[in-house]
């Protein structure tokens, strides 16, 4: 690759868009030199650009600017709005979001890499830092706990500048940062993500057990799902038809999830549900039920349909990226049903019922959104990477992963 070429990153959204491989890759270029990132003069790139007429089909990037007085890893994020009152403001809220993850996207990656500068174009022209702010304060903090130890602003003209310095692993047990773990597990009647910390707590304790299997002999009743939960979860589950609007006795729970969704919706319902279910004692999610009038009403498809929405449903779940600790190795174990919703004596809708048992080990709902830079690429850490590292227990700095190349290995 040459280093004199700018390379160009696709517009994805970070927290949503998993390859096959688990990882999105962003082709950049590595600066030479290894100081650390502090603030200084910045000269105008005239390199910022993207390949071709990619530029028009990629309104937000991350490319390598390489015209800066930094010999450290500098990451171009394009052009954003900032400014409390300009971003409160701004007409395109799915645009304020994007630009807030992009944000987030690199500077997590830089934590990861040993620190940088995040280098935006302030898009708003009558901008002043010390004045406006930044904007962005809350995302910084949603996303990193004490943000001043690893994160400082300056302007210079029309430009803003992150200097970002290495993430240093904490007495939490956080190796690498995190922006989402994608870990679910239930808690009274709802899916909830686990942070960090409490992630790599419950990955030691499966490593201790070698697994649940090995521990469910200490636990009486765990051997089955059904064991645990109420009676009419399960004869709900068994039944053959319904009747449209009749009711049901039953909400929210630790062992049971109602949702009132159309058919195109299920799959967008599946990974945290399954990831959540599988991670605590198993459960039910049963799609097609009003929860507040607690009445069955389903949702519309033709017999045909179905078929290909199973084998959908099997497809997402087999997907989920998994952890094992134990010998056995088991896939996700589950029992996917429809049940006809009958009115006037003909079928009108269907009720999905999705069984999940309890995990033996660990399953995410999607790859952990965590990123670092690996030769010449932004990637995102496959699960199997990101659990490797949390669970080092090297103490101070994280253990270099043999696996993964340092950001900057040579010198250009």
């Amino acid at each position: 690759m040459s280093v004199n070429s700018p390379m160009w990153v696709e517009d994805v959204d970070p927290r949503t868009i998993t390859e096959p491989s688990g990882q999105v890759e962003c082709p950049v270029d590595i600066l030479q030199g290894r100081q650390h990132a502090k603030p200084g003069p910045l000269r105008d790139s005239k390199k910022q650009r993207h390949r071709g007429n990619r530029a028009s089909a990629c309104k937000m990037s991350i490319i390598l600017d390489q015209e800066t007085d930094y010999a450290e890893l500098v990451l171009s994020v394009g052009e954003i709005t900032l400014g409390e009152m300009s971003r409160k403001l701004m007409k395109d809220t799915q645009l304020r979001k994007r630009q807030a993850q992009i944000i987030s996207q690199a500077v997590c990656t830089l934590l990861n890499s040993g620190g940088g500068v995040v280098k935006a174009h302030i898009k708003n022209s009558n901008y002043t830092f010390t004045r406006d702010g930044i904007g962005l304060e809350n995302s910084f903090r949603d996303i990193l706990p004490f943000t001043h130890k690893y994160l400082d602003y300056k302007q210079n003209k029309d430009y803003f500048l992150i200097f970002v310095k290495p993430w240093i692993p904490d007495i939490s047990g956080q190796r690498v940062h995190t922006l989402k773990t994608n870990f679910y597990m239930r808690s009274f009647s709802s899916s909830h993500e686990l942070k960090g910390p409490d992630v790599v707590k419950f990955l030691k304790g499966m490593k201790y057990s070698k697994g649940r299997l090995c521990s469910r002999q200490s636990l009486p009743g765990l051997c089955d799902s059904d064991e645990l939960q109420p009676e009419f979860l399960v004869m709900f589950f068994n039944m053959e038809k319904f009747t449209y609007k009749e009711t049901f006795c039953f909400t929210k729970s630790k062992h049971a999830e109602v949702k009132m969704s159309p058919k195109k919706k299920i799959l967008e319902i599946l990974p945290q549900t399954v990831s959540a279910f599988a991670n605590t004692d198993g459960g039910y999610l049963f799609i097609g039920l009003d929860e507040k009038k607690q009445q069955i009403i389903g949702f519309g498809a033709d017999e045909s349909d179905l078929a290909q929405l199973d084998s959908e449903i099997e497809e997402c779940i087999r997907q989920l990226p998994v952890t094992h600790f134990c010998e056995e190795q088991e896939k996700i174990k589950y029992t996917c049903r429809f049940i006809q919703v009958h009115r006037q004596g003909a079928v009108c809708s269907y009720v999905c019922v999705l069984r999940v048992e309890r995990f033996c080990c660990a399953v995410f709902a999607a790859e952990p959104d965590c990123w670092h830079v690996e030769g010449s690429r932004v990637k995102r850490f496959t699960t199997e990477e990101w659990v490797r590292l949390q669970m080092d227990t090297t103490p101070g700095k994280r253990k270099k992963d043999p696996s993964i190349k340092h950001p900057i290995t040579q010198s250009l």
